[in-house]
């Protein structure tokens, strides 16, 4: 193999470096029964934040994701929470040994929900709302009611939108394309240190120092979920990773410092040993490929979104209907955030991961864009509650959240750092966040979407003008872009980072490579244009870039492939001669 340095950035060169020695697992350990996590919402699944929980003689208030947690040892002698919170019923519950509670509490005044009507005249009585007209937005459509309780009045109110709402949208109408920047790792840095330089100190997110850790068993099966760091010479931990279902972890150093130049590698280390770009580690784990694959949408709701909004929704809920029989019948668990900003009606609304798929996708129908009035939306926040308050099954072979927006955060200081701590949470459990990135954002917005997503181990989709929905898309800035249906897009990426080989059956494993779901979608490290302003790029009939199913760059030879150390799985072999590129599918066993 061959180990190259151009004038981007060192490519890491990862089948021919291996671990000396073999570790036992190092799992984490169980979480406590004693401690106690509480998310409270109201009837429409908006997170309450600010709600006074009191435990005994303590109050405790709940955060932007709804949630309040009390330690070990924390509720000895309590033995029941009250709930409290202006515009709610107060509501009591008995500590009874649980781990988890949700608590839905009753809002006593109707919800700010005719905010975004044309016009709306209501009157309130002890516990009745008369509605005299309601006016929809794109609809001359009525509703009247009298004399029913409120919270029957939201119900079926919001219900009555989210179905008018979305019979107008059918899925596979929009358009969008991918940047996977661990594909085109040659491009990245052209990004980061030059075209958009100057965003990089908005978000102080600067991925560029990068470490990769390929855990696999002794019988040569990837191990996922296995938790990896990054320590610094005090053994202070840097960075927090979990590997993904091709047994690999991405771990970043100075992640948050932009002044940073260079970085020298022996500041570092990765499981007691000096940090390498690439470190192989062999473990005594059996092989096991857990059957549960975790899906979360986050999206955007407030008014801006309104172009695009009906048409994401239909395409969630064909690519929800679509999960299970694209990864051949595995567990798919799906649940979704839905989100505007401060001020708004609602901050952060929650659908828990579930088993039931129609439960979420009758919430995805549920809502409509609102509120906003400014660029900025509470991104963090919804990162927050989905990460903190999702439901995710830390055993899950793939943990995904499709963050779906058309603006970025705010920019102050407390935001930011609220933004960081996300992003740093979603990496250590394992959490892929894939921006899909909608019409209005802008390059500076486009640089902190392709730095989460790279540093939580994900990708990075662009919606496009090719549809002919919504306002205009930014062009990312790229080699090449090549344009596919969303809702395909967002189920190849589901058989992703989910495919796994199977440790019982190698019949299955040999059916992998004849899978078409991925193939032509699998990026080129590199674009041919490219080779005008860097001719010094390896490529020729006789040098071959070697990428995993996701299209991940794992090295580049000269001449023959080895592949002895890579762990059992599908890969690709690629070529550039002769103006074009050519592709080897191929099964290692």
């Amino acid at each position: 193999m061959q180990k190259f340095h151009s004038l981007f950035i060192v490519v890491f060169v990862g089948v021919m470096v291996t671990s000396a020695c073999v570790k036992k697992s190092a799992r984490p350990a169980a979480v406590s029964n004693q401690s106690l996590t509480v998310i409270v919402m109201d009837s429409t699944q908006a997170l309450l934040d600010g709600v006074a929980v009191i435990a005994g003689t303590d109050t405790f208030y709940t955060r932007y994701d709804g949630r309040v947690v009390f330690k070990p040892g924390q509720l000895e002698g309590i033995d029941s929470l009250a709930f409290s919170k202006q515009n709610c019923v107060p509501k009591k519950i008995p500590v009874d040994g649980k781990t988890f509670s949700t608590v839905v509490m009753k809002r006593t005044k109707t919800p700010a929900l005719f905010d975004y009507a044309d016009y709306a005249e209501y009157e309130e009585g002890d516990d009745a709302v008369a509605v005299v007209g309601y006016g929809l937005r794109e609809s001359a459509h009525l509703v009247k009611a009298c004399a029913m309780r409120a919270e029957d009045m939201e119900a079926d109110v919001v219900e009555t939108l989210g179905v008018m709402e979305s019979n107008n949208a059918t899925a596979g109408k929009l358009t969008a394309g991918e940047v996977n920047d661990f594909a085109k790792w040659y491009f990245w840095p052209t990004v980061i240190d030059s075209t958009h330089k100057a965003y990089v100190k908005n978000w102080n997110l600067s991925p560029k120092h990068r470490y990769t850790v390929q855990v696999k068993n002794q019988a040569g099966y990837p191990i996922a979920n296995y938790p990896v760091n990054l320590t610094d010479k005090q053994g202070n931990t840097v960075f927090q990773a979990v590997t993904d279902n091709t047994g690999k972890a991405e771990l970043w150093a100075e992640l948050k410092n932009e002044r940073v130049k260079e970085l020298k590698n022996e500041r570092y280390f990765i499981d007691g040993k000096p940090a390498e770009e690439w470190q192989t580690i062999v473990v005594d784990d059996p092989c096991d490929a857990p059957e549960t694959v975790d899906v979360l949408f986050v999206f955007d709701a407030t008014g801006s979104m309104g172009d695009e909004l009906r048409y994401l929704q239909a395409e969630m809920k064909d690519v929800i209907s679509r999960a299970k029989e694209a990864t051949n019948g595995l567990n798919i668990h799906t649940g979704a955030v839905v989100y505007r900003d401060h001020g708004d009606e609602y901050i952060t609304r929650l659908s828990r991961l579930t088993e039931d798929l129609e439960t979420t996708k009758s919430f995805i129908d549920r809502q409509e864009a609102g509120g906003g009035g400014d660029y900025p939306e509470a991104v963090p926040e919804a990162l927050m509650a989905a990460i903190n308050s999702g439901g995710w099954d830390e055993l899950a072979r793939a943990r995904i959240a499709f963050l779906i927006l058309d603006a970025p955060c705010h920019e102050d200081s407390a935001t930011i750092a609220l933004l960081h701590e996300q992003v740093l949470n979603a990496a250590a459990q394992g959490i892929r966040i894939v921006p899909v990135v909608c019409s209005g954002i802008d390059e500076r917005s486009e640089l902190l979407m392709r730095c989460i997503a790279l540093a939580t181990n994900g990708t990075s989709f662009f919606l496009t003008d090719d549809s002919g929905i919504g306002h205009k898309h930014l062009k990312p800035t790229t080699d090449s872009l090549k344009v596919e249906h969303l809702n395909d897009m967002l189920v190849r990426t589901i058989v992703e980072f989910s495919a796994m080989p199977n440790c019982l059956n190698e019949e299955i494993n040999e059916q992998m490579v004849n899978d078409e779901i991925v193939n032509d979608f699998v990026p080129n490290p590199f674009d041919a244009k490219d080779l005008e302003t860097h001719p010094d790029i390896p490529h020729g009939e006789g040098v071959h870039y070697l990428v995993d199913i996701s299209g991940k760059l794992l090295g580049i030879y000269t001449g023959e492939v080895k592949t002895d150390q890579l762990p059992i799985g599908v890969y690709f072999i690629k070529s550039f001669y002769d103006g074009q590129w050519h592709t080897q599918k191929i099964l290692v066993k």
